[in-house]
């Protein structure tokens, strides 16, 4: 419990319901071992997820969104009866907007790997057995909108993965030429792609800790600083500056 002392540090010693939170994280993990250990099937790609209790924990966003359909199936089907079968008296209700994909993409004479939002990882599968793609179809796969999805779609673009070569149709870059290759166009993607997945990332958490500030009263952006770079130290959104965090949430 070495999080719930440093939490204490940051917030005081009213935190019975961080404790609860935290160990609902230590039960789940032991679950989802359980579960992994049995699956059936090997699956072709490394799954963790975390399972928590509505009751303790302040309310996370939910988008009715649909994610990569052999993990999608995955989860609403053998993942969720055998947690039926471990826990009884629980049901369990996915938030697929929520977690984080770490990508390996391969191409003609490159490979880029990623660190993305389910659903950009979603919409990059799109192509995954084919080369161009039209957004609208692109938007029927994941549930969103349109303009939703062309402003999602621009992340693939600007980082060199996709291009648009005309109006919502979309395809793979497979191969670059070595003056496509410079190191400040490289810094720049990079740089972009870290704004974006920090972004994005942030996002996912922000019913949380709104959740964490109504319950709490009124606090200061330091608080929350601590909070993200305590509960989040591995994450992007846990090396957030408080004046990267403040800017963040003007913005709400």
């Amino acid at each position: 419990m070495r999080g719930l002392e440093l939490l204490k540090i940051g917030f005081g010693d009213d935190l019975a319901q961080c404790k609860i939170m935290l160990q609902d994280v230590v039960d789940s993990k032991r679950t989802h071992t359980s579960i992994m250990n049995n699956v059936k099937h090997g699956l072709p790609f490394e799954l963790h997820t975390i399972v928590i209790s509505h009751v303790f924990w302040p309310n996370l966003r939910k988008e009715d969104i649909s994610v990569y359909k052999p993990l999608q199936d995955f989860l609403e089907g053998e993942y969720q009866q055998s947690f039926g079968k471990l826990k009884q008296s629980r049901t369990l209700e996915w938030k697929h907007n929520l977690g984080f994909v770490e990508l390996d993409l391969e191409f003609g004479n490159r490979s880029l790997s990623f660190t993305v939002s389910p659903i950009q990882a979603t919409i990059i599968s799109c192509f995954e057995k084919v080369e161009k793609c039209h957004a609208e179809t692109i938007s029927g796969t994941v549930g969103l909108t349109l303009s939703q999805t062309r402003k999602k779609l621009t992340f693939w673009v600007t980082n060199g993965v996709l291009r648009e070569t005309s109006r919502d149709m979309f395809e793979v870059v497979q191969e670059v030429s070595p003056c496509q290759q410079v190191i400040v166009e490289e810094m720049e993607s990079a740089m972009i792609k870290i704004e974006q997945v920090r972004e994005e990332e942030l996002e996912s958490f922000t019913n949380f800790v709104m959740g964490h500030i109504n319950q709490s009263g009124q606090t200061t952006v330091d608080r929350i600083h601590k909070l993200l770079s305590m509960l989040l130290s591995d994450s992007v959104a846990g090396q957030l500056t408080q004046e990267e965090v403040k800017t963040f949430l003007d913005k709400k």
